[in-house]
């Protein structure tokens, strides 16, 4: 008898491209485990009230937009199906949409990026809960075989807490629907879990900032176990780390890219270490350390002002060529981590221009080495020097996700 695992898990590339039914066989040595996109139908109740700033709720609906991006979205009978209400002052039903409403998925992450911060002067969670499971995700609007889900996320805690945590009781059991909970910022967690109905449901994080942080944690599969055959059958397939392990080093300044890119360059770094096929086999390191000219001076360190205008001169010169020169001294050595039978992968994060045609030196030195070179681009203008393999896409997650298809080819 199959035993069927709904699970919470990192979706791998072959589920963000768009590819529907990629198979992956595990061996859990008592049994082998198939894992593959589940059939979906997901609703989204989205805080709208006026505590949300502007520029964070922006950041909300990016973070639905790349967390939904994951999914092969359409209405076909094995896609994901989406459905969104806000909620603040009340509901919103003039701006959402039903689970029917969009067939394809560049019209579902359209419509989510353009609803509307209503800035509402309460946080009525339950009304929301409440419309969404008698009105959007009934057993009339659901597929019987589909996975029932839905992540509500807020950043406060609902003006009617017991009317929120029996709203969602009801919910859970009304059609089966497995809801989860994201918190952002000072959200009571006795309300998140009572949304949810269990830890294992709840996600909360600090600030609007990191969101971007656990949207591939929310990307959800299905494993199915079955019982290993009797028979002699293929061995299942050895991942990319296990056959060809490799020893990733991500170089960047912060001081070169300021906090946008730098925000850019931990979401790419993320997607890459979140994906479920880069968990084995690979090491990660950083190198973006503050380096000495960075450092201010002290009052009795300069007494004229050519030695103090030769000194702030320094803080215009570019990071990057002295970060690679560490990656290529001592990155990769044992003491750091390095492994011998592993390759030696270096990506840098540069933008076009004068930063970016500033590396030529430092990648030739570290090809040379023996070291693969990928220069990824935070503005989205592809840097190409030779000696290096550049990552194309306009966001962080499509960059990654090229790096990765390269690192682990088909």
């Amino acid at each position: 008898m199959n035993m069927f695992l709904p699970l919470l898990v990192i979706a791998g590339l072959g589920l963000a491209q768009g590819q529907g039914s990629a198979l992956k066989i595990i061996d859990r040595g008592a049994y082998l485990e198939e894992c593959a996109q589940e059939p979906i139908d997901l609703d989204i109740v989205l805080d709208s009230s006026r505590s949300i700033k502007a520029q964070d709720f922006i950041k909300t609906k990016q973070f639905l937009h790349d967390f939904l991006d994951y999914f092969v979205i359409g209405q076909g009978r094995n896609d994901v199906r989406v459905a969104i209400i806000p909620f603040g002052n009340g509901i919103y039903p003039e701006i959402a949409f039903n689970l029917s409403t969009y067939a394809t998925k560049s019209e579902v992450l359209n419509a989510v990026m353009n609803i509307q911060h209503m800035k509402g002067g309460r946080t009525d969670t339950g009304d929301a809960i409440e419309y969404m499971y008698k009105y959007q995700m009934t057993p009339a609007q659901t597929r019987s075989w589909a996975a029932k889900m839905t992540v509500v996320v807020t950043d406060g805690n609902s003006q009617r807490a017991s009317h929120t945590a029996q709203m969602a009781a009801e919910a859970r059991a009304s059609n089966d629907i497995s809801m989860y909970a994201v918190g952002i910022g000072n959200v009571d967690m006795s309300e998140l879990l009572n949304i949810a109905g269990d830890n294992d449901r709840v996600t909360a994080v600090k600030n609007f900032d990191s969101l971007d942080s656990v949207k591939s944690i929310l990307a959800k599969k299905t494993c199915v176990r079955k019982a290993k055959p009797t028979t002699t059958t293929p061995m299942p397939q050895t991942s990319c780390g296990e056959a060809n392990p490799a020893d990733i080093n991500f170089v960047f300044s912060p001081a070169d890219m300021g906090a946008d890119g730098t925000s850019w360059t931990t979401s790419f770094i993320s997607n890459v270490v979140d994906t479920e096929d880069m968990d084995v086999g690979f090491r990660y390191g950083v190198v973006s350390g503050s380096c000495p000219d960075d450092e201010g001076f002290a009052l009795n360190r300069y007494n004229n002002p050519g030695a103090i205008h030769r000194r702030l001169q320094e803080y215009d010169s570019i990071r990057m060529p002295k970060l690679s020169q560490r990656v290529a001294q001592d990155g990769f050595t044992s003491q750091n981590g390095g492994r011998p039978e592993a390759r030696n992968v270096a990506v840098l994060f540069a933008s076009a221009g004068k930063k970016g045609g500033a590396l030529r030196r430092e990648v030739a030195d570290l090809a040379s080495q023996g070291i693969e070179v990928y220069i990824a681009s935070p503005n989205g203008s592809p840097v190409t020097i030779p000696g290096a393999q550049t990552l194309y896409g306009t966001s962080s997650r499509q960059q990654s996700e090229d790096f990765i298809s390269r690192l682990c080819p088909t």
